[in-house]
Parts: structure tokens; sequence; C-alpha cells
């Protein structure tokens, strides 16, 4: 009986719906860049404009929008297309210890310079969560009982643990005076995040011009280095998630079983630290059950990926457990995650689906802080405004449009302004000062360029991934798909898709080294810019290009039938044999 393999379909779809997803969302993205810029800033007394033109409330947190010059940010963007083509041309004999070596010792001194000269310290939630990391690290869990927030917000615990670790390790050496040293080790992650990233480049697309373009993006993206000042989690739960990703790669292209443990130990890790990278989990798991059956190693690969959904999905409440058994606190009353979705699709003050108090504390106390309550609550205020937004379907798209511009093109994605509303350890640097002041503009529309570079770049490599028809370079287009349409329907908040912006600067690279490539192929040899871009020296030499490795099936034993040669096995070599003979024809004939 004939079997069907439905691998290759399943496979063929699956990069045929990432691609044409991830360029959909991410072109929305680079077009909006060049016509809008989603500002969010502290909009102190005597300082908004509420006209016809622009509507600047005096807010903390303060979210508007201008608009652009789209034909000079076009130019612009050309300019640096042709910036990035002639850099490729020097990129190509690098080696990669060199790349992930410098990239990784830029990002972390830079980092360290910012969080010395910014001397920002945690306010509001992130100093709530730290501190009761200091508490804890000296056995001290009254936090618990004396405030809710714990209660409300039971996930933080995870953050709340791991810096708990990291400070008990510290005061055995030497009890912190601040905690700025979460601040550095946070350029040490982002130094991480950076160097995992360009291995991930480098170990699907073997070019090493992508791989060296990429670190070069990387090291000139200026908003993640300047968010190494917030503690908040987003940069160990993403270390461990892009290591995670680079692990779970490797098993799937070498088969080593060694790095199936390390990916599902560090998504289980940053799970831990923010739940939020759930969804880069969900990825991992996706991409590995399409790869499962193409690799047709069902059981190895069935357990790896309900082992990892396992440890993942139980670290939280294991750690909750562990802080209600260390300190006799019944850690209750805790909003439902309903809540942040009915926010998510709601209009607040701030911005479409932006933060509101109604759906978070204001749910959970009008319901006596009954769970079931609030959550039954919860989904009736869900119900009642889908069916608002399928009648109302001009009002549906633009209040999406609009919260989509306020999160990813906020292009600073609120490192400026959580640097300039936090508290302070003492007065900030002359360098941090011009940023987060006399300098801002000019920073910002820094930042704004870039990413305009990003979003196109990142489009460009959808294109490619669809061209190429690869389903090994998903990986990081699936996880932009996921936080693009999980921001969309909840909480909005600009500085929550920085991981997705890092993670697609790698893959912008992709999209620029083949566009360079398409550019290069249609200029003629006697073209000036053929020269100026070293030609044929451009492209990477016949023998070294080489694509994303597809994932290996299981070999099928040959049959006996197979080996044997057929007369269909022989028919090529007869015109070899008669084009022999015609050939001493004639040298008889010229004798």
């Amino acid at each position: 009986m004939k079997t069907i393999n439905i691998a290759p379909k399943i496979e063929k779809a699956g990069y045929l719906v990432v691609g044409i997803i991830a360029a959909m969302a991410s072109l929305f993205l680079s077009v909006v860049s060049l016509m809008h810029t989603t500002v969010v800033d502290d909009v102190k007394e005597g300082e908004g404009v509420m006209s016809v033109v622009y509507n600047i409330p005096e807010r903390l947190e303060c979210v508007y929008y201008l608009n652009d010059n789209f034909i000079l940010n076009l130019l612009i963007l050309a300019v640096l297309l042709l910036d990035a083509f002639l850099l490729i041309r020097h990129c190509k004999k690098i080696k990669l210890r060199t790349i992930c070596i410098g990239l990784f010792l830029w990002t972390f001194a830079l980092g360290i310079f910012w969080v010395l000269s910014s001397q920002c310290a945690p306010t509001e939630d992130s100093a709530t969560v730290t501190n009761a990391s200091v508490a804890f690290a000296q056995n001290d869990y009254a936090v618990l009982s004396d405030i809710r927030y714990f209660n409300e917000y039971p996930f933080q615990l995870g953050y709340v643990f791991f810096n708990e670790i990291i400070l008990r390790f510290a005061g055995l050496f030497r009890k912190p005076d601040t905690l700025i040293i979460l601040e550095v080790l946070n350029a040490a992650f982002l130094g991480v995040i950076h160097l995992f990233l360009v291995l991930i480049t480098e170990k699907l697309l073997h070019d090493r011009r992508v791989t060296a373009l990429a670190a070069v993006l990387l090291a000139l993206s200026t908003a993640p280095l300047i968010s190494c000042s917030f503690v908040y989690g987003i940069y160990p739960g993403m270390m461990f998630a892009v290591i995670a990703m680079y692990c779970e790669i490797c098993y799937l292209l070498d088969n080593k079983l060694p790095y199936a443990v390390i990916a599902a130990l560090s998504i289980t890790l940053a799970v831990m630290v923010k739940p939020n990278y759930m969804i880069w989990m969900i990825a991992m798991l996706l991409i590995a059950a399409v790869c499962m059956l193409k690799r047709k190693k069902y059981l190895r690969d069935g357990i790896y990926i309900v082992l990892t959904a396992v440890l993942a999905c139980s670290i939280q409440p294991l750690v909750i457990r562990g802080y209600e058994k260390a300190s006799g606190v019944d850690i209750k009353g805790t909003v439902p995650y309903i809540g942040w979705i009915a926010m998510g699709i709601n209009e607040t003050y701030l911005a479409p689906g932006w933060y509101n108090v109604r759906y978070t504390i204001g749910l959970i106390e009008e319901a006596d802080f009954n769970e079931e309550v609030a959550k039954e609550r919860g989904w009736e205020l869900v119900r009642e405004r889908v069916d608002f937004l399928l009648h109302h379907p001009q009002y549906t798209s633009d209040f999406f449009y609009l919260k989509n511009v306020s999160q990813w093109n906020d292009t600073a994605y609120e490192s400026i302004w959580n640097n300039t509303v936090r508290g302070q350890y003492k007065d900030k640097g002359k360098f941090a000062v011009w940023v987060c002041g006399e300098g801002k503009s000019t920073v910002k529309k820094i930042m704004d360029l870039f990413a305009q570079l990003v979003f196109f770049g990142f489009f460009i490599g959808c294109i490619r991934l669809l061209r190429e028809k690869n389903f090994m370079l998903t990986p990081l287009p699936v996880v932009f798909i996921g936080g693009f349409l999980y921001h969309m329907i909840s909480e909005g908040k600009s500085q929550y898709v920085l991981p997705y912006f890092i993670a697609m600067t790698g893959f912008a690279a992709a999209g620029i080294v083949w566009l360079g490539d398409l550019f290069v192929r249609r200029l003629k040899p006697d073209h000036l810019l053929y020269g100026a871009l070293g030609g044929s020296q451009f492209l990477l030499e016949p023998a070294a290009e080489s694509h994303a490795e597809p994932v290996k099936a299981e070999a099928e034993p040959e049959s006996p039938a197979n080996n044997a040669e057929t007369p269909a096995d022989a028919k090529p070599d007869a015109p070899k044999q008669q084009k022999s003979g015609n050939q001493k024809n004639k040298k008889k004939k010229k004798r």
C-alpha cells in the first residue's frame, strides 16, 4: 500500500504562510515608518499642544504622532542601502570568531558606558520587583503580605527569583549599595543576545557577508543600548530565548541531542523571567513539529516538544509555590490574563490598547478578589468589545492601525523616556544629559532612520525566504509574527516590542545582502557603481554560495532494484560512444 508523504506539503505551506504574513506585516511597518514617527515623551506642564495639527496632552507618558517627509526618508533609505552595499564587499573574509568577540565586547562596553552615565534607578513596577529581590535575598518575605502587588501579578516572581539568585551570589563578596549591578548585567545579556543572533544567521545562511552585516547593524542599534538601564527582565529573558532558538536550530540541522536539552532548559528560563517569551517557545515548538515530519524522528522530537512545553508551562507555578512555602503566605486574588486582552482591544487615555488599570486591578477589585468572577467579567468585556469591533469595520481598522503604529513606530521604544522619568542614583553624566535633553531629537531621528532600514531589510529578507523555499529560514520571521499578533490584541506598549525589533535587525541583514546581489548582477561591467561595489567580488564565489541547510529526512534503504543498472541508466552513455566513433571516422578521412 502506497503511503502519502505529507511532510513536504506541510513544509511548503509553512514557509509560504510565514513568508507572506511576515512580508505583509514588515511592509506595513516599512511604509508607515517612512511617513510617520511615534513619540513617547514626558510632556510637562506648559509644554502640551492641543490644536488641529497636534494633540499633545501634558502627561508623564504621552504618546503622539508626527508626520515625516516621505520623499526625503526614501532618499535617505536609498543612501543607507548603498552604504550597506559598499560595506558588504569587505565582509567576505572576516573570521566568525572575530565578528563574535568584537560584537560582544562592543555591546558590553557601550552598555556599561551608558549605564554609568545614566545612573538610572528603578521606579514603579521595576522598583517593586527589584526591591523584593533584595529583601528575598536577605530571607525577608514580608513584602508578600504587606502589599497586594504579587498577589495581583504573581508572574513577576519569576524575575524576582532570578534577581534574588544574582544578589545572593553578589552578596558573597560584597553587599551591593545600589542595584546598578543589574543594569551592568543587562549590558552583558544584550551582548550575548547579539552574539547568538549572529550565530543564528551564520548557521542558517552560511554567508559571511550576512553574518558580518548583521553584526554591524546590531552594533549600531542605539535603542537597545540605551535600554540597558531599564531593569524589568526584558534582556535576561531574551538572552535565554535566543540561546534556546539557536540550540534548537543546531539540534534540527545537526541532530545532536545535547542541543535539544539546552534549548528546552533555556526557553524554560526565558519564560520564568518574562512570561511573554512564551511566544518564542510556541514558535520553536511549531518549527520543531514541522521538522519532525520531515526528519521522521517522531519519538525523539516528540519527547523534545512535549518536555519543552511541560517545563516552560510549569516553571512559573513552581516559583510561586516556592515563595508561598518560604513565606507562609497564600498568593491569591490574581488578575486573570483575559484582563490584558480586554485592555488590548479597548481605548485608553494613552493610546489604543495601552495600559488601563480598569482591566487589571480594577477588574479583580470589582470581583472582590475572586479570580473566577473576575475571569468571567473579563470574558464579558472581551465579547462586548469584539461584537462592537465586528459591527464597526472602519473604526476597527483605525483602532488597530493606531495601536500598531503607537508600538512599532516609536523607534526609540521608550528607551530615552525610561531614562528620563525613572529615579536617579546620582546626577547623570554629560553624555546622558545630552541624550535625554538637547540631543533627544537628534538621537530619535537617528533611531528613526535606522528602524526604516531594518524594517525594509526585514521585508526583503521575507521575500528572499519565499524565493528560496527553505523552511529553515523561518525561525526569526515566526517569532516576529508571534510578537506582532500578540501585541495587536494584548496590552500595548512600545518597550514590549523591543525584543522583536532586535531579532528583526539580525534577519534584515539577509535581505539587504540579497538585494545587493540582485543590484550588482543587474549592473553592466562598465557602470561606475559596478566597480565601486567590487563587481564580481561583491558576490559569493559560486563554490562558496550556500543557503540554509534543509532538514535532512531519514534515509530510506535502497532496494536491489534501485542499484541495478537499467536500460534507462545506460542511455546517457550512448551518445558519447557514438560521438567518439564519429570522431574516429573523421580522423580516418583526413588521413
